[in-house]
């Protein structure tokens, strides 16, 4: 029987002097603990963040000194998303077109103010990172910023707004757009789980890009509604978001190349959770969503229409 004591003389040995069985218990006991923690947690246990984010230009210029409180934020891009909404019901009261649309027709249309509204704050704060401020391409998974912080909680409570409005209104008037509710749930549930993390605000700020459509769409479907299809504003807009679509494909593609080239770093720092929802998020926007959009408004700028209402007649 091998002799663990001090003045054993067996060589390579690789335990321990004071090995012992109880010893030997409690530390996979102790080890058990914390991967079963680290699990529940979905990786955060473990893994390390960036705890002092950097403060940068854009954070500077709309005055955040410190990580902003995530439900202050998160509520008050909610109420102000809420509040847009009501506020293009009372303007647009004023408009000839506006009272002419069914009432779902009218839901849509402050919608799209309000989704005009988030497009061009998303476009403008993905763009910042990628032309002005590179501190986020420097570690894909930990870095932040604390404009970042601030960015990634808008989103979700944007996206609070959205699910809200996007259900009620497919509840009440019995309709559903599957591929808009995947989006919406994913988006709402992958920015949830980086507001809780605080990690991969690299993938989340930049593939907020997408957004950059949404404007432009809007301005589609209200020029459309406004019997504007014939004219020069409609087709050139048109013709800009059909590119920006393909440019959405471009995006979707560079990010998964990110990955590749980052891959060490993804696989020691990114949480399991946050790999899962992202990349099932990537591969459905890349290869599903992106290119089902972009074929049905390249067939709309051929044929001017408005999809809901082509699909009523289909029915009747």
């Amino acid at each position: 029987m091998t002799d663990f004591s001090p003045t054993s003389t067996t060589p390579n040995s690789t335990l321990p002097w004071n090995f012992s069985r109880a010893r030997l218990t409690r530390f996979h006991t102790k080890m058990l603990t914390r991967a079963t923690k680290n699990f529940l947690t979905f990786g955060y246990y473990t893994m390390g963040y960036d705890a002092n984010p950097k403060t940068d230009p854009l954070a500077q210029l709309i005055g955040i000194t410190a990580i902003p409180s995530k439900a202050t934020v998160i509520s008050y891009s909610a109420v102000v998303s809420f509040a847009v909404f009501g506020l293009s019901y009372i303007v647009s009261f004023n408009s000839a077109t506006y009272r002419s649309l069914k009432t779902k027709e009218k839901v849509f249309w402050c919608l799209a103010f309000a989704r005009a509204l988030f497009g061009v704050f998303c476009t403008f704060a993905s763009c910042w990172y990628i032309f002005v401020d590179p501190t986020l391409f420097e570690d894909v998974i930990l870095a932040s910023t604390l404009s970042s912080h601030f960015i990634v909680d808008v989103v979700v409570g944007f996206f609070i707004f959205e699910c809200i409005a996007f259900f009620s209104s497919n509840i009440i008037f019995r309709e559903f757009d599957m591929a808009l509710a995947a989006h919406h749930l994913l988006s709402l549930f992958g920015y949830g789980i980086v507001v809780y993390s605080e990690k991969t605000h690299f993938f989340s700020t930049i593939s907020i890009l997408d957004e950059m459509t949404t404007p432009f769409s809007c301005v589609c479907w209200i020029l459309i509604k406004a019997k504007l299809a014939d004219t020069y504003v409609w087709k050139i807009n048109q013709i800009i978001l059909v590119h920006l679509f393909h440019c959405r494909t471009l995006l979707e593609g560079y990010l998964f190349l990110m990955s590749y080239r980052q891959w060490d770093n993804v696989i020691t720092n990114m949480p399991w959770f946050n790999f899962i929802v992202l990349y099932v998020f990537l591969t459905l926007q890349l290869f599903i969503l992106t290119p089902y959009w972009t074929y049905k408004k390249t067939k709309q700028l051929f044929k001017p229409e408005d999809w809901n209402h082509s699909e009523e007649k289909k029915k009747k």
